[in-house]
């Protein structure tokens, strides 16, 4: 009973249902889609005229594209941009509990995020926690699509990449099926982060374009200490760090002004 329990309220995911309901009750018209890729379906919602600058948020671990809901309600944002929000693989409908902890697969699997780009101009991409280097990726990968990227605490350090205790015995088939399917992806993440790291650590000076970093020095998920490497790595980039003392990880709710503030400067530029 106990570990139905945590199935039930531990998912991470917003059924299509309770989406349609959350925009409806904010009068604000969503699409809600899905694409198939490599024999995985990847499950996406979408505010905002489709010939808009594109804006496309990726959410951490664990998590789901309703991470981003508030910002693809508000109405000084879909007024100017086609916002997109996803369900990163492995999580919320996109293949739930199947994970992928390659970065560049994942980076492959959302790129036809950037093919629905109408607007003729390159898409502004915003990552959170374990969407910072899947979004950096896909920069690095196709450049003429990405016009510019917020990073919020975003996990680029392999020397300082955090894994718990915990980590290493839920891996164990004996315990992995306790494990609420959003927590095991993104436990197989974690274990293999530090390696995926390292795979990008040569290819982030290809990134020439505008980059806002924030982070805030009271994360205790992703250390502060990425703030150094993005400092040391984008050499190329047009960085803009942005940090705060009292500055939690979760920036997108509790200091999502940071990433508005982001995305309207980028917007400003693109328009």
């Amino acid at each position: 009973m106990l570990v139905q329990i945590v199935f039930l309220f531990m998912k991470f995911r917003m059924s299509d249902q309770k989406i349609k309901a959350y925009f409806e009750a904010r009068s604000t018209p969503v699409k809600i889609e899905r694409y198939t890729v490599d024999n995985r379906q990847i499950r996406y919602i979408a505010t905002g005229t489709d010939t808009l600058p594109m804006v496309i948020f990726v959410h951490g671990a664990p998590g789901g594209l309703d991470a981003f809901k508030e910002f693809l309600v508000d109405s000084n944002l879909t007024n100017k941009a086609h916002l997109v929000a996803v369900d990163r693989p492995g999580y919320g409908y996109s293949g739930f509990g199947k994970s992928e902890p390659s970065i560049q697969k994942q980076a492959e699997l959302l790129k036809p995020l950037l093919d629905l780009n109408h607007s003729g101009h390159p898409a502004i991409l915003v990552g959170h926690s374990y969407g910072g280097p899947i979004v950096a990726r896909m920069a690095m990968d196709y450049p003429s699509k990405v016009a510019a990227l917020v990073l919020a605490a975003p996990a680029i350090d392999p020397k300082n990449e955090k894994v718990f205790w915990i980590s290493y015995p839920i891996d164990y088939a004996v315990l992995r099926w306790m494990v609420p399917p959003a927590f095991r992806v993104a436990n197989d993440e974690k274990l293999h982060h530090a390696q995926q790291l390292h795979l990008l650590k040569n290819d982030w000076k290809k990134l020439t374009l505008p980059v806002t970093y924030i982070h805030g020095k009271k994360d205790i998920l992703v250390p502060f200490a990425n703030t150094a490497f993005a400092k040391k790595m984008m050499v190329n980039a047009q960085l803009e760090v942005v940090t705060e003392d009292k500055m939690n990880h979760f920036i997108p709710w509790t200091h999502p002004q940071y990433i508005h503030r982001a995305i309207h400067k980028y917007l400003a530029q693109t328009l």
